[in-house]
């Protein structure tokens, strides 16, 4: 084996080592499952969504295998209006307020728009399932489960 190979070889193994023994410093799925929590329920009450129904109350750990877990929470509500306007101003209000960075953007006949916020883990997806009606539901990301 030549001399840079090896090289190339022990940086690997050394990446590898480092990236193995680093602890995990961000939040734990279930402080990111509170935040998630939080988000969604200010965004549905600072955009003005009346009769929002909790869709998934969240608050239990969900498998991901390999001693990962996340969490979920989720509402809708009913809207009069257009819906395209609404999700952007759902969108508007996740990257101005929080710092959700759009991840995949709204488009006719598919109407969903999923945003990231990585610093707290977690992941919201807007959508409009019926004409007059919007799910805002999240999850964070899978994280090492908490002994």
């Amino acid at each position: 084996m030549t001399p840079v190979r090896l090289g190339v070889l022990a940086m690997a193994a050394l990446a590898l080592a480092t990236s193995c023994s680093t602890p995990d410093t961000g939040p734990t799925a279930a402080q990111a499952g509170e935040t998630l929590k939080a988000h969604i329920t200010q965004l549905m009450r600072e955009t003005g969504l009346r009769n929002v129904e909790v869709t998934d109350p969240g608050g239990k750990d969900v498998s991901c295998g390999e001693g990962r877990t996340k969490r979920t929470y989720g509402a809708k509500s009913t809207f009069d209006g257009n819906g395209e306007v609404l999700i952007n101003q759902l969108t508007g209000t996740l990257t101005g307020t929080w710092g959700y960075k759009v991840d995949r953007v709204f488009i006719p006949d598919s109407a969903k728009t999923i945003l990231k916020l990585a610093p707290s883990r977690t992941v919201v997806t807007l959508d409009l399932p019926t004409e007059h009606e919007v799910a805002v539901v999240g999850e964070t990301d899978c994280v090492k489960s908490e002994p």
